[in-house]
């Protein structure tokens, strides 16, 4: 299945936890190597291209014609991608559960979403901006899990409203969540980046 998959991959140091890179929308496997390795130096770096097109921008699932989000096409994405990983992991020696996802914009959607609906094996992610997808009757416990998740408060994509339903959703499994808002848009500010780093070198120390 991998064999038509855009995909990029670095090899690190084996000690060091691997990081998952999914890239917001219109981007490509590879464009958050620059920030994974400012924040992970020595990682093993693997980024997965979403494999849908939408008005000439790459995502990992589509909207419906009115401008939702299409719940089949997310659910249909969710499982090709976390089985895409789960192949690509086998394939370079990488163990899933040690993953730390390093999701922006549309993947932090996806990582968020895969975790909600109880499908991840990864247990921490840092989500740049990401945003509730649906609502979510019931989840089960993610106490296991570690996340740093990012807003904006003038951020024309993802509403207050919205940030706080997923922070909501993701206390309420459990989460071990670290939140970070700050004044500025849909763009990842230095300040944001360097609380990251912050918090991703406490879990990995």
């Amino acid at each position: 299945m991998t064999d038509n998959v855009n995909y990029y991959f670095k090899a690190g140091a084996a000690t060091k936890a691997p990081i998952l890179m999914l890239h917001g929308t219109g981007g490509y496997e590879d464009d958050l190597v620059t920030l994974a390795q400012q924040l992970a130096p020595d990682s093993p770096l693997l980024g997965i291209r979403g494999r849908l097109v939408e008005q000439g921008s790459t995502r990992y699932f589509a909207h419906t014609t009115t401008g939702g989000f299409d719940l089949d096409s997310l659910a249909r994405e969710t499982t090709w991608l976390l089985a895409t990983i789960d192949e690509l992991a086998e394939k370079h020696d990488l163990e899933v559960s040690k993953m730390i996802v390093l999701g922006y914009s549309n993947g932090a959607n996806m990582a968020a979403h895969a975790w909600l609906t109880n499908q991840a094996k990864f247990k921490a992610g840092i989500l740049l901006h990401p945003m509730q997808l649906m609502q979510y009757s019931s989840v089960a416990s993610l106490n296991d899990v570690k996340i740093w998740a990012s807003h904006g408060h003038i951020d024309p994509i993802v509403s207050a409203a919205n940030f706080q339903a997923l922070t909501q959703s993701l206390t309420k499994a459990q989460v071990d969540l670290t939140i970070f808002e700050a004044n500025q848009s849909h763009a990842i500010s230095p300040p944001e980046l360097a609380s990251a780093q912050q918090w991703l070198q406490q879990i990995i120390a």
